[in-house]
């Protein structure tokens, strides 16, 4: 005789290894019900929690059920699992903090902020994790309210590693969308940068960094980003993000080639990361006394223009200027120049310490030495970016590398 199976197959995932922060101190079923929530799969959500609800009575696993009724737009479910948490023992601050999200979810933002200020004076009664969803959902209601405030989604984001990734997008996308109506470009970039990281396919978010990467000089992803908000179907993007988009577009430098702030930031990295990462790699003070010399660090001099000049050579190919090789020839020769000049004296004159008996006197003098070495360094860099303006200037090439509109040098 065959045996039936009798147990009801419930919806699984693979819990991602190692265990994120926001999901280790779930049991593995509402580890589950968080990765369905953070993936709007909030059916398969609710199953699991109540199906960890019946297996082992919790408050965290009503809390899951109650957060996925209220997104699937179960008003009396969720009220009904509000008494089941008073009846299983839940604080007066743990409840009004799910009255709070339920009122933002039915759209009555006037008792979902009397419910918010009668949490926020007991605001320590709660455990971390809901602290920083208070303050996420402060930020939200603040939102709604046309009184927006960043602070609520920094202080959220201080305690990101417990909440889902979904949390920590939005966090990121409405500080964003605050400081981008600020005009604090640079900062909105950013934030959009920490949206798309936790949610990659966030359409508001890329709107946002297609704004501010246009107005701040981060031109690498716009044209992406701009695309992606034309052909969303997202009920958030409404036609006035699309016609704005539709505006940059026109805007965009039509050149082959453009300097921006992420040009400009791998130049940097492609001249500093040798250097940085001898000083990086040294921990102990005897270690710089015999590591840090002047010869290493005339040679790492070298390899930072050579890295430039192939980084350059690179990046400006399309430029497609006959005399371009020559440009960098010429550009290299009068680096070599410069530091010929000021950093190799100042490299020659490095002299570590040694011996038993190193004094305060000695290692300040030593010390004094480096500063000195390192200004030069800085001073070579300089030069170099004032190389890559006159290239822009000689090919016409559109500088953006500051919050203003692109223009031609």
């Amino acid at each position: 005789m065959n045996k039936t199976n009798r147990t009801s197959k419930l919806p699984h995932i693979a819990i991602p290894q190692p265990t994120p922060s926001w999901l280790q101190n779930f049991p593995p079923l509402l580890q589950q019900a968080r990765i369905f929530s953070n993936n709007d799969l909030d059916k398969e959500a609710l199953t699991l929690a109540l199906a960890e609800y019946k297996r082992q009575p919790s408050l965290d696993a009503l809390e899951h059920a109650f957060d996925s009724c209220v997104v699937l737009e179960h008003p009396k479910k969720a009220q009904a699992l509000l008494k089941e948490m008073k009846k299983l023992g839940a604080t007066t601050s743990f409840l009004n903090l799910q009255k709070v999200t339920y009122y933002v979810a039915t759209q009555n933002p006037a008792k979902a902020q009397s419910y918010l200020n009668q949490v926020l004076p007991h605001k320590k009664k709660l455990d971390t994790r809901h602290r920083a969803y208070l303050y996420f959902t402060q930020g939200v209601i603040s939102f709604i309210n046309n009184k927006p405030q960043k602070l609520p989604f920094t202080q959220a984001l201080r305690y990101a590693y417990l909440l889902m990734p979904s949390e920590r997008s939005m966090c990121y996308l409405m500080r964003g969308l605050i400081r981008l109506n600020e005009e604090s470009y640079e900062a909105a970039y950013q934030d959009a940068q920490g949206a798309l990281h936790e949610r990659s396919k966030e359409a508001v978010a890329h709107y946002l960094r297609a704004l501010s990467g246009y107005h701040s000089g981060h031109l690498t992803h716009v044209q992406k980003d701009v695309e992606i908000v034309l052909h969303s179907k997202d009920e958030l993007v409404d036609n006035s993000m699309k016609s704005t988009m539709r505006q940059i577009q026109k805007l965009l430098p039509k050149e082959p080639v453009v300097i921006d702030k992420d040009f400009m930031s791998a130049l940097n990295q492609w001249f500093f990361d040798e250097i940085d990462d001898m000083i990086d790699s040294t921990e102990t003070l005897s270690e710089c006394l015999t590591t840090w010399t002047g010869i290493r660090f005339e040679n790492k001099m070298d390899n930072s223009i050579q890295r430039s000049l192939t980084y350059l050579r690179e990046a400006l190919s399309k430029l497609n200027a006959p005399d371009f090789p020559e440009k960098l020839k010429e550009i290299k020769e009068y680096l070599q120049l410069c530091a010929g000049r000021h950093f190799s004296q100042a490299c020659l004159d490095l002299k570590a310490p040694a011996g038993p008996d190193i004094t305060r006197a000695q290692l300040r003098t030593w010390r004094k030495q480096l500063l000195t070495i390192l200004g030069h360094y800085n001073k070579i860099y300089d030069v170099l970016v004032e190389k890559v303006e006159e290239l822009a200037v000689l090919y016409h090439i559109p500088m953006f590398v500051g919050e203003t509109k692109p223009g031609k040098s």
